[in-house]
């Protein structure tokens, strides 16, 4: 018993150095409105580049603008909207971030006018690429947000 409690304790605290997390939180809006998406990071060290695709339904959402936070103000970024319920954002610096639980970007869009019933839809981030001031890949996990859009 005693090498099971152990063995959970070792797993536990191993579970935090097995790689960092990106997520966008739940989120509710009304149609017509604008809405903040958040893109978090649980925990990073040393990180000096991000490469982000995230795929959004253009035919309820439009992108608006993204801002840098506090956080990050140290690194340059680009994204490219070109194509519709798509973009591709990219953030570099010579020197890394390093923080918990911290906001990297905040994505503003604006929900479709005029929509009957509500509506949910899905956030995703089907491809992440970190990397650290020392130029090795920091891995990565992803977890979406949902948008549920109320009338």
């Amino acid at each position: 018993m005693a090498f099971l409690i152990c063995l959970a304790a070792v797993l536990c605290v191993s579970a935090s150095a097995w790689g960092t997390e990106l997520r966008i939180p739940e989120l509710k809006g009304k149609a017509g409105q604008e809405i903040q998406v958040p893109l978090i990071i649980d925990q990073t060290a040393n990180l000096a580049g991000v490469k982000l695709v995230i795929q959004y339904d253009k035919e309820l959402l439009t992108f608006r603008e993204g801002a840098k936070t506090p956080h990050t103000q140290s690194l340059m970024h680009v994204i490219n909207d070109r194509t519709p319920g798509k973009l591709i954002i990219v953030m570099a610096g010579a020197q890394g971030i390093q923080g918990r639980e911290m906001t990297i970007m905040t994505l503003t869009f604006s929900i479709r006018k005029g929509l009957t019933g509500n509506h949910t839809t899905v956030i995703e981030i089907p491809e992440v690429q970190l990397m650290g001031d020392d130029l090795k890949e920091i891995e990565c996990a992803v977890k979406p947000g949902t948008l549920v859009i109320l009338q």
